[in-house]
């Protein structure tokens, strides 16, 4: 039981060495010789200074073939160990595939083969679909990211923000005082609200006691819910993974006066023919859906939900459609999504979205004393959140995207990277939950990005 007591953020080589060989050579050589001498150095020692990391190859080489050949390896020896059932990939850079391949089955128990055109839950890389679909609104100047989230969904007023938590005659008791600021839209898609969530925060144990089970419940009665909670934090001042996409759809719904999967099959799913994405799925598609497996004490793997008719997404209540991680997709279809943001907006031809718009999913919006990491450590800033995905602020040691790189990934093992300025795209599909042993996953993306890098 609770009880809710209300309470009054170059260097290198080049940049160590420039200032004495600039020195050297103005005392050595002609002046006029000198000076446009200087000014090819300057442009060299720049355009180093930028690429660092990012010097790719312009064709795939045998090279390139020997790290995707190791990386496909550890797939395969994966799954002879029975840590995965099965996965698939894809590779893209610069208008082309290469590499799009399958490994292992999509249903042991039946031992279907993995295919690519296999249909997997997206998890959360179905935020970034949501994401855009809220921005949309914008776009069409309906709503503004800077808009109060209580102007839409009043039941997001007055809240409180938790202080501590404490303990009287075995009770939980929240120490709150009233929010000083109001959420703002922008909030729900950086992750800087405050809400309650399963992931991380103070509030935890309340967020899953309060959505035991969210599959039978709409969108309606899920935001309801989650404005009775106490914030983590003031909004905007911390981010906090969870919620809030799915008080986006909500967001969307209202506005719109749409269901939230009627209008992402309008504006977004029907133009771009992602025929295969979807959120429930009918008795004819239940071949080509994955099963979602888990392992058990003893390390063995065992079914959580089966890719047959028997599936929740076939059977199950088709209820709660879910903006935080409710789609199913194949990499196909994915793949069209990442390549359109790429294309600024443009699916072979068609207009889905602005250059503004996309240019906002691919800009950090988080303060730069925010780190949007799940795995945050004190004193490190170098991840920050777009408007959909977290981005790459500075480079580091735990992988070697670029800055600017923009990446999400799913909870049933699924993940995927997007370079803007290089124009690669990786996506990793698996169906295993939790995924933490997975070297496959883990190295995806530093395979896929060093088999393209010279």
């Amino acid at each position: 039981m609770y009880v809710y007591l209300a309470n009054s953020v170059g260097g290198g080589f080049f940049g160590h060495y420039t200032e004495k060989f600039i020195s050297f050579i103005s005392k050595t050589i002609n002046m006029k010789f000198g000076l446009s001498f200087l000014l090819i150095l300057f442009c060299t020692v720049s355009i180093a200074q930028q690429s660092g990391k990012r010097i790719m190859r312009k064709t795939i080489t045998e090279e390139s073939n020997v790290i995707l050949d190791s990386f496909e390896n550890d797939i395969r020896n994966e799954i002879a160990a029975k840590d995965i059932a099965g996965a698939a990939y894809v590779l893209y850079h610069k208008g082309a595939v290469v590499r799009m391949k399958a490994f292992g089955e999509s249903d042991v128990d039946s031992h279907r083969p993995m295919q690519t055109t296999d249909i997997f839950r997206l998890a959360s890389m179905t935020k970034p679909i949501a994401s855009l679909a809220l921005l949309l609104l914008q776009e069409d100047g309906l709503i503004n990211m800077n808009d109060r989230l209580e102007e839409y969904l009043p039941a997001f007023t007055n809240l409180v923000v938790l202080d501590r938590i404490d303990t009287l005659n075995g009770m939980t008791v929240l120490q709150t005082h009233p929010a000083k600021k109001p959420i703002l839209l922008r909030h729900l898609l950086t992750h800087t609200a405050g809400f309650a969530s399963q992931h991380n925060g103070e509030l935890r144990s309340l967020y899953r006691s309060t959505f035991k089970d969210i599959s039978a419940s709409d969108l309606t009665y899920f935001a309801e819910q989650l404005a009775s909670l106490p914030l983590n934090h003031e909004p905007g001042d911390g981010w906090i993974y969870g919620p809030s996409i799915n008080i986006a759809a909500k967001v969307i719904e209202q506005v719109s006066g749409m269901s939230f999967q009627g209008f992402l099959e309008k504006r977004i799913l029907g133009p771009m023919q992602m025929h295969k994405t979807r959120f429930y799925l009918d008795s004819i598609e239940a071949n080509n859906l994955t099963s979602l497996y888990t392992l058990d004490e003893q390390g063995v793997m065992k079914v959580v939900d089966p890719g047959t008719v028997e599936s929740r997404l076939i059977s199950g209540p088709k209820v709660h459609y879910s903006g935080s991680g409710g789609l199913t997709s194949t990499l196909n279809d994915y793949l069209k999504f990442c390549i359109m943001l790429l294309n600024d907006g443009v699916h072979e031809g068609i207009v889905v979205a602005k250059p503004e718009t996309i240019a906002l999913m691919k800009t950090d919006q988080v303060p730069l004393n925010i780190n949007a990491d799940l795995n945050t450590q004190p004193g490190k800033l170098t991840e920050g959140f777009t408007f959909g995905y977290q981005i790459v602020r500075t480079e580091n040691n735990s992988s070697i995207k670029p800055k600017g790189t923009i990446s999400w990934f799913g909870a049933t093992g699924s993940i995927f990277f997007i370079d803007p300025q290089e124009k690669v795209i990786g996506i990793y599909m698996t169906q295993m939950q939790p995924y933490s042993h997975i070297n496959s996953r883990k190295n995806f993306s530093n395979s896929m990005l060093k088999s393209i890098m010279k």
